[in-house]
């Protein structure tokens, strides 16, 4: 059963999901704001190019009402005229379109931090689905949507017809103007109406700020459920951690379990504890432990210590010790240096009486450890 269907998201977002949101391309930025940016750059970027924009239509009027036969009955002069008024208008107008490229581009990333991410682009089937797509149609936010089209539409509509209104006794008198006059003229007309336009769409922009910054943070409120989830995929599942670290350990046991037949001597307790040492006075300044375990993982060792020729010592009290306070692959302790030095010289001990014979040498006994690293534990469970 999933809990999320009717549980109330009002738990804060995590980092996770922030980023998760930030990757998908969803975002709290309003378009209205951007828009509005794009009508503010793009006016003053016209209003401070307006003598030379003038200055090039009224050239471009000029030539165009400037009837030259040869040109008339030319036709290659005739394109090239035209492929050099749109030059010219292409040079007036090119500021402009590099500011209004930067203003689509930068505010929205120094902002709300909007990454341009290929995952948006993927295709995906869900996006197909009819039913997903009746649902968004009649879903909230495209009645809102609505409402800010048709606001804007009516406020740039109502302002601009207005203004027509106003100022049509000022527009007629154009035609008695000569036509640098009236370029000048018309274009204060236009840039007085841009701007009322402009102020007509700030509370629309307002509104659109604060409903994005709210449908945002709804949108990432998370459920009880959902930060369990996510914590159960960020940390992974408990019962498949458990079986790795399973899996690691018996990997580790069979590695150990392999280098028994390098060991020198197998102390033990003598049944539940079991503990392979490996000491080469040529390379080691110390003996190492290569082997360890209690329960059957101890027999294990022992059995292998006996197909291979290994000595084995009982000596429990060290057996625990070394069990207790040594790593595989690591030095013994330094506080059982003494006790262990005991049992090597046994060691060489038998290795001597294999190679010569005689009377077995006799196990060392009472092989005293300090107090610190004395262990008195039992034996519980396998290694």
């Amino acid at each position: 059963m999933n809990h999320n269907t009717h549980e109330e998201k009002t738990e804060n977002p995590t980092e996770h999901r922030i980023k998760k949101f930030r990757k998908k391309g969803k975002t709290r930025y309003s378009r209205e704001l951007n828009s509005l940016l794009i009508l503010l750059v793009g006016f003053i970027s016209l209003w401070k190019c307006r003598d030379l924009i003038i200055y090039h239509l009224s050239n471009i009027m000029f030539n165009g009402f400037c009837f030259n036969r040869n040109n008339i009955l030319d036709e290659k002069n005739t394109l090239l005229e035209i492929f050099i008024s749109f030059q010219d208008m292409l040079f007036v107008f090119f500021p402009f379109l590099i500011s209004l490229l930067i203003i689509i581009t930068i505010p929205p990333m120094i902002l709300s931090g909007i990454k341009f991410h290929m995952n948006s682009l993927e295709f995906n089937l869900k996006k197909l689905n009819l039913f997903n797509g009746l649902k968004k149609i009649f879903s909230i936010q495209i009645i809102i949507e609505f409402f800010k089209i048709t606001t804007k539409l009516f406020i740039v509509g109502s302002i601009s017809c207005w203004y027509i209104w106003f100022s049509f006794p000022e527009i007629l008198k154009l035609i008695n103007e000569d036509y640098i006059s009236s370029l000048f003229h018309g274009f204060n007309i236009i840039a007085s109406s841009c701007i009322l336009v402009i102020l007509g769409l700030v509370p629309i922009v307002f509104f659109d700020i604060i409903w994005q910054q709210f449908n945002y943070y709804k949108k990432l409120k998370m459920t009880h459920q959902e930060i369990k989830d996510e914590f159960r995929e960020r940390e992974g599942n408990p019962s498949i951690k458990m079986r790795i670290r399973q899996e690691m350990k018996a990997a580790i046991r069979r590695r150990m379990i392999a280098d028994v037949p390098k060991a020198d001597v197998i102390i033990t307790n003598p049944i539940h504890y079991s503990v392979a040492l490996q000491y080469d006075e040529n390379k080691m300044h110390a003996p190492k432990v290569i082997a360890k375990g209690i329960g059957e993982t101890a027999i294990k060792i022992q059995t292998l210590a006996l197909k291979n020729n290994i000595s084995i010592i009982s000596a429990p009290s060290l057996a625990r010790s070394l069990y207790r306070y040594s790593e595989i692959g690591k030095y013994i302790p330094d506080a059982l240096y003494k006790a262990v030095a005991e049992v090597l010289a046994w060691v060489w001990k038998v290795r001597k009486w294999k190679k010569e014979g005689g009377i077995f040498p006799e196990q060392p006994q009472n092989i005293s450890v300090p107090s610190e690293l004395t262990f008195t534990g039992e034996y519980k469970t396998n290694d």
